[in-house]
């Protein structure tokens, strides 16, 4: 962990140093705090991420706006489709990328599960502290 803050800065600001009483705790994650809440509003919106099976692997919201790419004359688009894909490029099954996806959901849940750890610890090794001094 201190290599990155001593040789790569562009990357220590993704770590999450906590000093409590003399202690000190890091985190590294790709988003900060600040920015996994804002992920996470986008993540447990219904008409977003969230279904009642889990995480989708692609937003609702494409369904009606679709992601729509040009290059040299071709159009290039996401769209959502729940169950069989429209196209045959990958057999035409969508199950590789939605509706919703069994990896993407265990990494989202271990991730989030890493973060309270983080919070938890920091919280408890500072209780800790008070009660023995």
């Amino acid at each position: 962990m201190q290599w990155f803050l001593d040789y790569r800065p562009d990357l220590a600001r993704l770590i999450t140093i906590d000093n409590k009483r003399g202690r000190t705790h890091h985190l590294l994650a790709v988003p900060t705090q600040e920015r996994l809440r804002r992920i996470l509003k986008y993540l447990l919106d219904e008409n977003e991420f969230l279904s009642p099976y889990g995480i989708r692997s692609i937003s609702k919201i494409h369904a009606t706006r679709p992601y729509i790419f040009r290059a040299e004359g071709q159009e290039y688009r996401v769209d959502y489709i729940p169950g069989e894909g429209n196209t045959y490029l990958f057999g035409g099954n969508s199950n590789w990328r939605g509706p919703v996806w069994f990896p993407i959901n265990y990494l989202i849940l271990e991730a989030l599960k890493r973060y309270h750890f983080f919070t938890v610890m920091i919280s408890r090794s500072s209780a800790l502290r008070v009660r023995v001094f």
